[in-house]
Formats: structure tokens, C-alpha cells, sequence
């Protein structure tokens, strides 16, 4: 997953929640550490405990590496529909 706002790092604890290793590429490393550490991405999802099978990195390379499946995940609002 690259970047983890709040829609994308709910997709990611669903996939992880499923069984699946998840790295999330956040830009800010005090959201990584966050997520890391803390298990959480207060900022968006301020009640929601993270699974340990995410995993956050600054690194978009890193966070694509090894990965047999990648996720677009964009919420409705933020896709424009033209006529």
C-alpha cells in the first residue's frame, strides 16, 4: 500500500486482518514509527489497534518489495467521474 491515510490504512488492516503481510509506505516517520511501535494510526483511525502483521516504511521502494499483490485503494470520492 502506498501512503496511509485513513482509507488506505483501513484497506491494509483488512488485508492483514485476512492473513496477509502488509508494509503501508507512509511520507512522515513519525507515522511509521506509529504504526510500527504503537500499532496505531491515530491521526485517521484514533481507536483502532492495528495487527501485527502491518507494517509501515518512508520507503515506497521498500514497501513494494517482494510483493506478490499490489492494491490500489482510492476512496469513491476521490475518483472523478468525466462526461
Amino acid at each position: 500500500m502506498l501512503f496511509a491515510g485513513s482509507w488506505r490504512t483501513t484497506m491494509a488492516k483488512v488485508f492483514a486482518d485476512a492473513g496477509s503481510d502488509v508494509t503501508i509506505h507512509a511520507r512522515r516517520p513519525e507515522v511509521v514509527a506509529e504504526i510500527n511501535v504503537r500499532h496505531q494510526n491515530a491521526r485517521y483511525l484514533p481507536d483502532v489497534v492495528l495487527p501485527d502483521r502491518l507494517r509501515a516504511t518512508v520507503d515506497p521502494v521498500e514497501a513494494l518489495a517482494g510483493a506478490r499483490h499490489g492494491v490500489l485503494s482510492i476512496p469513491a470520492p476521490g475518483l472523478r467521474m468525466s462526461r
